[in-house]
Protein backbone atom coordinates (compact mmCIF):
# COMPACT_ATOMS: atom_id res chain seq x y z
CA UNK A 1 0.00 0.00 0.00
CA UNK A 2 1.53 3.05 -1.13
CA UNK A 3 2.26 5.44 1.65
CA UNK A 4 0.64 9.25 2.44
CA UNK A 5 2.45 11.94 1.37
CA UNK A 6 4.40 13.97 3.89
CA UNK A 7 2.25 16.96 2.88
CA UNK A 8 -1.02 15.38 3.35
CA UNK A 9 -3.23 17.23 5.52
CA UNK A 10 -3.69 15.54 8.56
CA UNK A 11 -7.68 15.67 9.90
CA UNK A 12 -8.63 15.35 13.14
CA UNK A 13 -11.63 16.83 15.30
CA UNK A 14 -9.80 16.47 19.12
CA UNK A 15 -8.52 20.31 19.09
CA UNK A 16 -11.93 21.93 18.18
CA UNK A 17 -13.56 19.55 20.71
CA UNK A 18 -10.74 20.02 23.34
CA UNK A 19 -11.36 23.87 22.22
CA UNK A 20 -15.43 23.58 23.54
CA UNK A 21 -14.13 21.41 26.40
CA UNK A 22 -11.74 24.39 27.70
CA UNK A 23 -14.26 27.34 27.00
CA UNK A 24 -16.93 25.18 29.11
CA UNK A 25 -14.30 24.60 31.77
CA UNK A 26 -13.65 28.45 31.91
CA UNK A 27 -16.94 28.68 32.61
CA UNK A 28 -17.87 26.38 36.06
CA UNK A 29 -17.30 26.78 39.33
CA UNK A 30 -14.65 23.90 40.50
CA UNK A 31 -13.72 23.09 44.24
CA UNK A 32 -10.36 22.65 45.29
CA UNK A 33 -9.54 21.15 48.56
CA UNK A 34 -5.98 20.77 49.78
CA UNK A 35 -4.25 20.77 53.34
CA UNK A 36 -0.69 21.49 52.04
CA UNK A 37 -1.16 25.77 51.89
CA UNK A 38 1.59 25.77 49.46
CA UNK A 39 0.79 23.01 47.51
CA UNK A 40 -2.63 24.81 47.04
CA UNK A 41 -1.56 28.19 46.69
CA UNK A 42 0.03 26.62 43.57
CA UNK A 43 -2.21 24.85 41.79
CA UNK A 44 -4.64 27.29 43.00
CA UNK A 45 -2.41 29.69 40.96
CA UNK A 46 -2.80 27.29 37.97
CA UNK A 47 -6.46 26.17 38.06
CA UNK A 48 -8.01 30.02 38.62
CA UNK A 49 -6.48 30.80 34.86
CA UNK A 50 -8.53 28.08 33.56
CA UNK A 51 -11.98 27.63 35.57
CA UNK A 52 -15.09 30.19 36.06
CA UNK A 53 -14.34 30.32 39.65
CA UNK A 54 -12.06 28.23 41.95
CA UNK A 55 -13.14 27.50 45.40
CA UNK A 56 -10.89 26.71 48.11
CA UNK A 57 -11.07 24.78 50.87
CA UNK A 58 -7.95 23.41 53.88
CA UNK A 59 -9.58 20.31 55.02
CA UNK A 60 -12.26 17.80 53.82
CA UNK A 61 -15.01 19.05 56.64
CA UNK A 62 -14.43 22.56 55.44
CA UNK A 63 -14.54 21.02 51.28
CA UNK A 64 -18.19 19.85 52.40
CA UNK A 65 -19.17 23.00 53.59
CA UNK A 66 -18.06 25.03 50.77
CA UNK A 67 -19.72 22.55 48.57
CA UNK A 68 -23.05 23.07 50.12
CA UNK A 69 -22.75 26.05 50.09
CA UNK A 70 -20.96 27.06 46.35
CA UNK A 71 -22.46 24.05 44.44
CA UNK A 72 -19.21 23.62 42.66
CA UNK A 73 -19.36 21.43 38.71
CA UNK A 74 -16.50 19.87 39.74
CA UNK A 75 -14.30 18.92 43.13
CA UNK A 76 -10.35 18.59 42.98
CA UNK A 77 -9.32 17.07 46.45
CA UNK A 78 -6.70 15.58 48.25
CA UNK A 79 -6.84 12.34 49.82
CA UNK A 80 -4.64 12.46 52.85
CA UNK A 81 -5.69 15.17 55.15
CA UNK A 82 -6.42 15.76 58.92
CA UNK A 83 -9.90 14.92 60.49
CA UNK A 84 -12.20 14.00 57.49
CA UNK A 85 -9.90 13.38 54.40
CA UNK A 86 -10.69 13.96 51.39
CA UNK A 87 -12.47 9.86 50.08
CA UNK A 88 -14.18 10.42 53.28
CA UNK A 89 -15.44 14.22 51.89
CA UNK A 90 -16.05 13.09 48.43
CA UNK A 91 -18.51 10.09 49.95
CA UNK A 92 -20.58 13.16 51.81
CA UNK A 93 -20.25 14.81 48.79
CA UNK A 94 -22.10 12.06 47.00
CA UNK A 95 -24.89 11.93 49.50
CA UNK A 96 -25.89 15.07 48.28
CA UNK A 97 -25.30 14.89 45.07
CA UNK A 98 -24.49 11.74 43.41
CA UNK A 99 -22.97 13.00 39.97
CA UNK A 100 -20.89 15.72 40.16
CA UNK A 101 -17.57 15.09 38.89
CA UNK A 102 -15.00 14.19 41.59
CA UNK A 103 -10.99 14.15 40.19
CA UNK A 104 -8.67 13.02 43.87
CA UNK A 105 -4.78 14.03 43.76
CA UNK A 106 -2.48 11.64 46.59
CA UNK A 107 1.20 11.08 46.39
CA UNK A 108 0.21 7.35 47.42
CA UNK A 109 -1.17 4.48 44.80
CA UNK A 110 -2.26 2.11 47.82
CA UNK A 111 -4.76 -0.54 46.66
CA UNK A 112 -7.18 -0.02 49.54
CA UNK A 113 -7.06 3.94 48.74
CA UNK A 114 -7.85 2.82 45.02
CA UNK A 115 -10.17 0.56 46.51
CA UNK A 116 -11.92 3.04 48.34
CA UNK A 117 -11.86 5.92 45.54
CA UNK A 118 -13.74 3.20 43.07
CA UNK A 119 -16.53 2.82 45.99
CA UNK A 120 -16.89 6.03 46.33
CA UNK A 121 -17.45 6.78 42.19
CA UNK A 122 -14.19 8.93 41.77
CA UNK A 123 -14.35 10.03 38.31
CA UNK A 124 -10.77 10.80 37.65
CA UNK A 125 -7.39 9.85 39.61
CA UNK A 126 -3.94 12.27 39.36
CA UNK A 127 -0.95 11.10 41.44
CA UNK A 128 1.67 14.02 43.09
CA UNK A 129 3.84 15.52 42.07
CA UNK A 130 1.36 16.88 39.52
CA UNK A 131 1.73 16.45 35.81
CA UNK A 132 -0.28 19.50 34.78
CA UNK A 133 -1.03 17.88 31.25
CA UNK A 134 -2.63 14.92 32.94
CA UNK A 135 -4.20 17.24 35.49
CA UNK A 136 -5.91 19.18 32.41
CA UNK A 137 -6.67 16.28 30.48
CA UNK A 138 -9.03 14.81 33.80
CA UNK A 139 -10.66 18.63 34.01
CA UNK A 140 -11.48 18.40 30.40
CA UNK A 141 -12.67 14.80 30.52
CA UNK A 142 -14.87 16.57 33.07
CA UNK A 143 -15.79 19.64 31.72
CA UNK A 144 -16.34 17.12 28.62
CA UNK A 145 -19.12 14.79 30.43
CA UNK A 146 -20.93 18.03 31.66
CA UNK A 147 -21.11 19.52 28.22
CA UNK A 148 -22.76 16.53 26.73
CA UNK A 149 -24.83 16.44 30.09
CA UNK A 150 -26.03 20.13 29.10
CA UNK A 151 -26.30 20.04 25.40
CA UNK A 152 -28.55 16.64 26.25
CA UNK A 153 -31.16 18.56 28.51
CA UNK A 154 -31.25 21.27 26.09
CA UNK A 155 -32.02 19.22 23.48
CA UNK A 156 -34.57 17.37 25.45
CA UNK A 157 -35.68 20.61 26.59
CA UNK A 158 -36.31 22.03 23.33
CA UNK A 159 -37.97 18.82 22.12
CA UNK A 160 -40.33 18.89 24.97
CA UNK A 161 -41.23 22.68 24.23
CA UNK A 162 -42.09 21.71 20.56
CA UNK A 163 -44.52 19.35 21.50
CA UNK A 164 -46.03 21.47 24.36
CA UNK A 165 -46.23 23.88 20.97
CA UNK A 166 -47.93 21.71 19.27
CA UNK A 167 -50.57 20.88 21.80
CA UNK A 168 -51.11 24.20 22.18
CA UNK A 169 -52.04 25.16 18.74
CA UNK A 170 -54.16 21.95 19.05
CA UNK A 171 -55.95 23.35 21.65
CA UNK A 172 -56.02 26.72 20.58
CA UNK A 173 -58.00 25.25 17.43
CA UNK A 174 -60.54 23.09 19.34
CA UNK A 175 -61.02 26.05 21.91
CA UNK A 176 -61.78 28.78 19.07
CA UNK A 177 -64.19 26.21 17.69
CA UNK A 178 -65.72 25.39 20.54
CA UNK A 179 -66.01 29.22 21.72
CA UNK A 180 -67.36 29.87 18.50
CA UNK A 181 -70.21 27.43 18.31
CA UNK A 182 -70.98 27.79 22.02
CA UNK A 183 -71.71 31.76 21.77
CA UNK A 184 -74.28 30.62 19.01
CA UNK A 185 -75.98 28.62 21.43
CA UNK A 186 -75.88 30.44 23.97
CA UNK A 187 -77.08 33.90 22.09
CA UNK A 188 -80.42 32.28 22.03
CA UNK A 189 -80.17 31.12 25.58
CA UNK A 190 -80.07 34.72 26.85
CA UNK A 191 -82.15 36.43 24.10
CA UNK A 192 -85.01 33.80 25.37
CA UNK A 193 -84.05 34.91 29.41
CA UNK A 194 -83.96 38.51 28.32
CA UNK A 195 -87.77 38.31 27.29
CA UNK A 196 -88.42 35.73 30.14
CA UNK A 197 -87.47 37.66 33.31
CA UNK A 198 -89.26 40.91 32.82
CA UNK A 199 -92.25 38.40 32.28
CA UNK A 200 -92.19 36.64 35.82
CA UNK A 201 -93.24 38.83 38.87
CA UNK A 202 -90.22 39.56 41.08
CA UNK A 203 -90.42 37.52 44.56
CA UNK A 204 -91.72 34.25 42.77
CA UNK A 205 -90.38 30.65 42.49
CA UNK A 206 -90.59 31.27 38.44
CA UNK A 207 -88.65 34.83 38.75
CA UNK A 208 -86.19 33.23 41.03
CA UNK A 209 -85.73 30.45 38.91
CA UNK A 210 -85.01 32.83 36.13
CA UNK A 211 -82.53 34.56 37.68
CA UNK A 212 -80.47 31.96 38.62
CA UNK A 213 -80.47 31.25 34.97
CA UNK A 214 -79.47 34.54 34.09
CA UNK A 215 -76.45 34.69 36.44
CA UNK A 216 -75.28 30.59 34.80
CA UNK A 217 -75.36 32.76 31.07
CA UNK A 218 -73.33 35.30 32.45
CA UNK A 219 -70.89 32.75 33.55
CA UNK A 220 -71.08 31.01 30.61
CA UNK A 221 -70.17 33.98 28.65
CA UNK A 222 -67.47 34.93 31.28
CA UNK A 223 -66.59 31.69 29.83
CA UNK A 224 -66.76 31.42 26.39
CA UNK A 225 -64.59 34.60 26.33
CA UNK A 226 -61.80 32.79 28.15
CA UNK A 227 -61.79 29.72 25.23
CA UNK A 228 -61.38 32.54 22.74
CA UNK A 229 -58.27 33.91 24.57
CA UNK A 230 -57.04 30.75 24.65
CA UNK A 231 -57.16 30.32 21.16
CA UNK A 232 -55.56 33.15 19.92
CA UNK A 233 -54.19 35.35 23.12
CA UNK A 234 -57.42 37.32 22.47
CA UNK A 235 -57.16 40.30 20.17
CA UNK A 236 -54.43 42.66 20.83
CA UNK A 237 -53.96 46.14 20.22
CA UNK A 238 -50.53 47.30 21.01
CA UNK A 239 -49.20 50.36 22.41
CA UNK A 240 -45.84 51.30 24.09
CA UNK A 241 -45.49 52.67 27.14
CA UNK A 242 -44.86 51.73 30.99
CA UNK A 243 -46.01 48.67 32.58
CA UNK A 244 -46.91 50.39 35.76
CA UNK A 245 -50.01 51.57 34.85
CA UNK A 246 -51.30 48.51 34.17
CA UNK A 247 -49.69 46.22 37.15
CA UNK A 248 -51.00 48.69 39.69
CA UNK A 249 -55.09 48.47 38.36
CA UNK A 250 -54.77 44.64 38.09
CA UNK A 251 -52.94 44.15 41.48
CA UNK A 252 -55.47 46.79 43.49
CA UNK A 253 -58.14 45.14 41.81
CA UNK A 254 -57.42 41.54 42.39
CA UNK A 255 -56.46 41.79 46.42
CA UNK A 256 -59.19 44.55 47.23
CA UNK A 257 -61.36 43.17 50.23
CA UNK A 258 -58.37 41.09 51.18
CA UNK A 259 -56.28 40.77 54.04
CA UNK A 260 -53.32 40.42 51.61
CA UNK A 261 -50.07 42.81 51.59
CA UNK A 262 -48.14 44.19 48.67
CA UNK A 263 -45.02 44.86 48.40
CA UNK A 264 -44.62 46.54 44.86
CA UNK A 265 -40.81 47.05 43.81
CA UNK A 266 -41.06 48.99 40.16
CA UNK A 267 -38.21 51.04 39.28
CA UNK A 268 -38.80 54.15 37.53
CA UNK A 269 -36.50 54.01 34.80
CA UNK A 270 -37.50 50.30 33.46
CA UNK A 271 -38.00 50.33 29.72
CA UNK A 272 -41.55 50.81 28.30
CA UNK A 273 -43.20 47.71 26.86
CA UNK A 274 -44.93 46.87 24.02
CA UNK A 275 -48.62 45.11 24.85
CA UNK A 276 -52.00 45.28 25.31
CA UNK A 277 -53.31 46.88 28.45
CA UNK A 278 -56.42 45.38 28.45
CA UNK A 279 -54.59 41.52 28.21
CA UNK A 280 -52.11 42.01 30.29
CA UNK A 281 -54.03 43.74 33.19
CA UNK A 282 -55.93 40.42 33.17
CA UNK A 283 -52.94 38.11 33.12
CA UNK A 284 -51.61 40.30 36.06
CA UNK A 285 -54.60 40.21 38.09
CA UNK A 286 -54.82 36.38 37.18
CA UNK A 287 -51.62 35.91 39.19
CA UNK A 288 -52.60 38.55 41.88
CA UNK A 289 -55.19 36.06 42.47
CA UNK A 290 -54.02 32.84 42.18
CA UNK A 291 -51.47 33.93 44.93
CA UNK A 292 -54.13 35.38 47.35
CA UNK A 293 -55.85 31.61 47.29
CA UNK A 294 -53.19 30.50 47.78
CA UNK A 295 -52.35 32.16 50.88
CA UNK A 296 -56.15 32.50 51.93
CA UNK A 297 -56.78 35.96 51.80
CA UNK A 298 -53.83 36.54 54.25
CA UNK A 299 -49.99 36.91 53.53
CA UNK A 300 -47.60 39.13 51.43
CA UNK A 301 -47.51 39.39 47.63
CA UNK A 302 -43.90 40.54 46.78
CA UNK A 303 -44.01 41.73 43.10
CA UNK A 304 -40.57 43.11 41.65
CA UNK A 305 -39.57 44.41 38.32
CA UNK A 306 -36.42 44.76 36.87
CA UNK A 307 -34.28 44.97 33.13
CA UNK A 308 -32.69 41.96 32.19
CA UNK A 309 -30.28 40.54 29.39
CA UNK A 310 -29.95 37.02 27.58
CA UNK A 311 -27.32 36.14 24.96
CA UNK A 312 -27.44 33.37 22.43
CA UNK A 313 -29.16 29.94 24.35
CA UNK A 314 -28.85 31.62 27.64
CA UNK A 315 -32.71 33.03 27.33
CA UNK A 316 -35.48 30.51 28.84
CA UNK A 317 -37.64 28.68 26.39
CA UNK A 318 -39.02 29.57 23.72
CA UNK A 319 -37.53 32.92 24.13
CA UNK A 320 -34.18 34.45 22.11
CA UNK A 321 -31.41 36.03 23.28
CA UNK A 322 -32.63 39.97 24.29
CA UNK A 323 -33.44 42.67 26.72
CA UNK A 324 -36.38 41.44 28.68
CA UNK A 325 -38.71 43.48 31.86
CA UNK A 326 -39.17 40.82 34.04
CA UNK A 327 -41.90 40.45 36.48
CA UNK A 328 -41.52 38.45 39.49
CA UNK A 329 -44.74 37.30 41.86
CA UNK A 330 -43.55 36.06 45.04
CA UNK A 331 -46.02 34.56 47.22
CA UNK A 332 -45.89 33.33 51.33
CA UNK A 333 -48.10 30.85 50.73
CA UNK A 334 -47.72 27.09 51.23
CA UNK A 335 -45.71 26.66 47.78
CA UNK A 336 -46.75 24.23 45.09
CA UNK A 337 -45.49 20.37 45.17
CA UNK A 338 -43.04 19.07 42.82
CA UNK A 339 -45.21 16.92 41.44
CA UNK A 340 -47.69 19.48 40.43
CA UNK A 341 -45.67 21.82 39.67
CA UNK A 342 -44.65 21.08 35.92
CA UNK A 343 -48.87 21.05 34.99
CA UNK A 344 -49.94 24.74 36.41
CA UNK A 345 -50.24 26.13 33.25
CA UNK A 346 -52.05 23.23 31.49
CA UNK A 347 -55.63 24.34 30.42
CA UNK A 348 -58.15 22.71 32.77
CA UNK A 349 -55.73 21.58 35.50
CA UNK A 350 -56.85 23.05 38.99
CA UNK A 351 -56.09 21.67 42.52
CA UNK A 352 -59.19 24.07 43.55
CA UNK A 353 -62.92 22.55 43.85
CA UNK A 354 -64.61 23.38 40.64
CA UNK A 355 -68.06 24.94 40.83
CA UNK A 356 -68.43 28.26 38.31
CA UNK A 357 -65.77 29.83 37.02
CA UNK A 358 -63.28 29.24 39.58
CA UNK A 359 -61.74 25.88 40.04
CA UNK A 360 -61.98 25.68 36.47
CA UNK A 361 -57.93 25.37 35.57
CA UNK A 362 -58.15 28.29 33.09
CA UNK A 363 -56.59 31.42 35.09
CA UNK A 364 -52.87 30.65 34.60
CA UNK A 365 -53.09 28.72 31.11
CA UNK A 366 -55.07 32.26 29.95
CA UNK A 367 -52.42 33.94 32.19
CA UNK A 368 -49.75 31.89 29.79
CA UNK A 369 -51.47 32.49 27.16
CA UNK A 370 -51.67 35.94 26.92
CA UNK A 371 -47.99 36.55 28.01
CA UNK A 372 -46.81 34.43 25.09
CA UNK A 373 -49.50 36.66 22.59
CA UNK A 374 -46.52 39.54 23.81
CA UNK A 375 -43.74 37.69 22.93
CA UNK A 376 -43.01 36.61 26.09
CA UNK A 377 -43.11 33.61 28.60
CA UNK A 378 -44.05 32.51 31.96
CA UNK A 379 -42.81 30.18 34.44
CA UNK A 380 -43.25 29.12 38.03
CA UNK A 381 -40.90 27.94 40.84
CA UNK A 382 -41.26 26.79 44.08
CA UNK A 383 -39.79 25.34 47.13
CA UNK A 384 -43.10 23.59 49.50
CA UNK A 385 -43.62 25.45 52.71
CA UNK A 386 -41.39 28.63 51.01
CA UNK A 387 -44.06 30.10 48.15
CA UNK A 388 -44.21 30.36 45.33
CA UNK A 389 -42.27 32.86 42.36
CA UNK A 390 -44.29 33.52 38.72
CA UNK A 391 -42.09 34.99 36.70
CA UNK A 392 -43.71 37.07 33.50
CA UNK A 393 -40.72 38.00 30.83
CA UNK A 394 -41.45 40.53 28.37
CA UNK A 395 -39.80 42.03 25.35
CA UNK A 396 -38.34 45.26 25.13
CA UNK A 397 -38.12 45.14 21.59
CA UNK A 398 -41.04 47.33 19.22
CA UNK A 399 -44.80 46.43 19.01
CA UNK A 400 -44.48 42.45 18.37
CA UNK A 401 -47.62 42.40 16.44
Amino acid sequence: MPSRPPDSPRITTAPARDDRDRAWLATLTVLYVEDDATTRALLARYLRRRVGRLVEAEDGAAGARRFLEDRPAIVITDIQMPGLDGLGMASAIRRIDPVVPILVTTAFEQVDYLRRAIEVGVDEYVTKPIDVDKLEAALLACARRLRAEALFAAEREAEVEGIRAHEREALGLLAGGMAHDFNNLLQAVIGNLSLAVPLATPGTELREILDEAAKAADLTVELGARLRTLADGGFAAFRTESLAPVLSAALAGALAGSRTTLRLDLPADLPDVAHDPELLRRAFAQLAQNAREAMIDAGQLSVQGELCAFGDGEAPRPLGAGRYVQLSFRDTGPGIAKEILPRVFDPYFSTKERGGVRGMGLGLALCAAIVRKHHGACTAASTPGEGAVFTVLLPTSPDPA
